[in-house]
């Protein structure tokens, strides 16, 4: 895994490519070395850990650095040779150095020091100073990898091409304007003429926040920005999934790989990791009985560098058992468009005793389930708007926690759009018409929206049917209870029914009346004429009379006269015997006709005449 470049110990070995080679550099100082440096030098001073190759140090054998041959060389042809991300990534420092060369020049440091990317070590950087020789200026401060030394140490030596050679400080000799202070090939200081050639050992300072693999080179890349938020519910029920989200992290150099998620059950004492990957969100089951979460991400990129955590307040865990199912959910398997539906459910349970409530939700034709009903109740009327063609309806159960059962399914209902036939009367269906001596008739009329559907009218008595038949809308009809059918219904309490179907609904009018007739009285309404004298006659009454009623028939042959006589033949009919006339005079010509009279009994009994039928000579 990459560590930082500033984590690295002082003579630790690192790697940076010049011309694409690897090539090894020791850390010789972690951050600015005294106040004698400026700022720019906060960093990791690396040293190369062997010489370059051999240069002169100013062909002019003038010992000035600032305008020296190899400073030229350090800050244009080698410092090309880093790949182009390490060369920006190289700090431009401003390095003390002594201005104007050795004779009668001058120490410059901090702000107004040399501003540069690649230079050479001074000699007081190596771990020498005025006290070795009035030679050195005091041009920077001793570097932690030279600190301790002696004057000769072993430490100090390089090798060029296998062999140790001298290699040039940038510092010049203070009594001289030629000469340049030197590490010699045994690790001594010496001074040798700037136009002589020496071993070429470059320095430079790197940002410690840059990466350094496993093997040692150093990279550019930086660490990814943290997560911008972290996101966990407010509130969490044990036993149950939550979500973890988190907002998106930045990288540089577009190398993010994705991001590591952490969770605590006691307070952040200790982590567990849940996911990593790629997305912007996790689930995590939060076990029934854990007393409180808290959860961490980091970014991480492809070089393994990682970003800081966003950690998220600390969630006190809910442990509330969800109520169980409802016991079941009811909904009528005829359902019609533009009505209302009852939908009932059993009761659920809960273990903890705080069941709050049920959410009732429908779906139609097919479609998503939504809420349309939230309380306490077990039963709910919904209103099926006409045009679905089908509905489904499912229930659970919530505690005070929100806490939610599982849903309880019903079947799908298919919804009946057919609308039925109406019934218009002037007395409302279920009122009573009150008692009734003779025959009536009610008058009503029928009618449907759906304009295409035959209907079909039924009249039924009681549990008999009178009439069946096709009607025509709107237009007015009876439903007759009179003459010889008024006459056959018994005395009581009846109920007379209309139906009207279109054969896929119906409606019904119901009305009630009562029968109440106690004597009757039937004669022809005109006498039949004979051309000669009535003697004889037969006469049949056909009905239902009860034994104890009050029954007379009587029979005349002279039924045009002011005064007829009238012959009671009660028995003859009752028998079937032929009937003898004793009447044998008329004023007005001999005529027939009959009379019956009926009173009810003391058993309250009713009956009725159907027909009378007979003859005469």
């Amino acid at each position: 895994m990459a560590t930082s470049l500033g984590s690295k110990t002082v003579g630790s070995i690192v790697k940076l490519k010049e011309n694409g080679t690897l090539v090894d550099f020791l850390v010789v100082h972690q951050g600015k070395p005294s106040s004698l440096y400026d700022s720019s030098c906060d960093g990791t001073w690396l040293l190369r850990k062997d010489l370059h190759s051999s240069r002169v140090w100013e062909a002019d054998n003038v010992n000035k650095y600032e305008s020296s041959d190899i400073d030229t060389w350090l800050n244009g042809d080698y410092l090309k040779m880093f790949d182009s991300n390490i060369q920006n990534a190289i700090k431009q420092v401003k390095i003390p150095y002594r201005s104007g060369g050795g004779s009668g020049g001058t120490d410059r440091s901090g702000s107004s020091g040399l501003s540069r990317k690649i230079f050479l070590l001074s000699g007081y950087e190596v771990g020498w100073t005025t006290s070795t020789s009035s030679a050195f200026p005091h041009d920077g401060d001793v570097l932690d990898y030279f600190k301790g030394l002696s004057s000769v140490d072993s430490k100090r030596i390089a090798y060029l091409n296998g062999s140790a050679t001298g290699w040039w400080l940038r510092s010049p000799d203070t009594g001289s304007t030629d000469l340049v202070l030197v590490v010699n090939s045994g690790g001594v200081w010496s001074d040798g003429y700037a136009r002589n050639s020496g071993g070429i050992r470059p320095a430079l300072i790197l940002p410690s926040t840059l990466l350094v693999s496993d093997d040692g080179t150093v990279s550019t890349n930086t660490a990814p920005t943290m997560p911008s938020s972290i996101n966990v519910p407010s509130s969490i029920q044990g036993g149950t999934t939550i979500t973890v989200s988190w907002g998106a992290s930045s990288d540089a150099e577009s190398n993010l790989a994705g991001y590591k998620v952490e969770r605590s059950t006691n307070g952040g004492s200790q982590w567990t990791q849940i996911y990593q990957g790629t997305a912007l969100s996790t689930t995590n089951a939060v076990e029934f009985g854990t007393a409180s979460v808290m959860y961490r991400v980091k970014a991480y990129d492809t070089q393994g560098l990682e970003s800081g955590y966003r950690t998220s307040a600390q969630v006190t865990v809910v442990n509330n058992v969800a109520p169980g199912n409802p016991a079941s959910i009811t909904v009528p398997a005829a359902v019609k468009g533009g009505a209302g539906l009852v939908i009932t459910w059993g009761a659920a349970t809960d273990s903890d005793n705080n069941l709050s409530g049920y959410e009732l939700e429908r779906k139609y034709n097919g479609g998503s389930y939504a809420q349309i009903y939230k309380g306490p109740n077990l039963t709910f009327t919904d209103t099926i708007t006409k045009g679905w063609t089908s509905v489904q309806y499912r229930v659970r159960a919530y505690d005070k926690l929100n806490a939610y059962s599982g849903y309880v399914e019903s079947p799908s209902r298919t919804v009946d759009n057919n609308t039925a036939p109406t019934i218009t009367c002037a007395s409302p269906s279920g009122s009573d018409l009150g008692t009734k001596t003779a025959g009536f008739a009610v008058t009503y009329s029928v009618d449907d929206v759906d304009t295409a559907d035959a209907l079909t009218v039924t009249e039924t008595l009681d549990t008999v049917q009178k009439r069946q038949y096709t009607p025509t809308r709107k237009q007015n009809t009876t439903f007759d209870l009179t003459g010889e059918y008024f006459q056959k219904i018994l005395n009581g309490k009846h109920t007379l029914t209309i139906t009207v179907s279109d054969g896929k609904a119906s409606a019904t009018h119901t009305l009630a009346f009562t029968k109440k007739v106690n004597n009757a009285s039937i004669t022809l309404k005109e006498p039949l004429d004979a051309d000669a004298e009535i003697t004889l006659a037969v006469l049949s009454v056909i009905g239902s009379i009860p034994t104890d009623a009050e029954y007379k028939v009587e029979v005349t042959n002279n039924a045009k006269d002011d005064s007829p006589v009238w012959q009671d033949v009660t028995t003859s009919v009752k028998s079937g015997a032929n009937i003898v006339f004793t009447n044998r005079s008329q004023t007005n010509g001999w005529a027939f006709n009959f009379r019956i009279t009926v009173k009810e009994g003391p058993s309250g009994v009713g009956g009725y005449i159907s027909s009378v039928q007979g003859g005469f000579q």
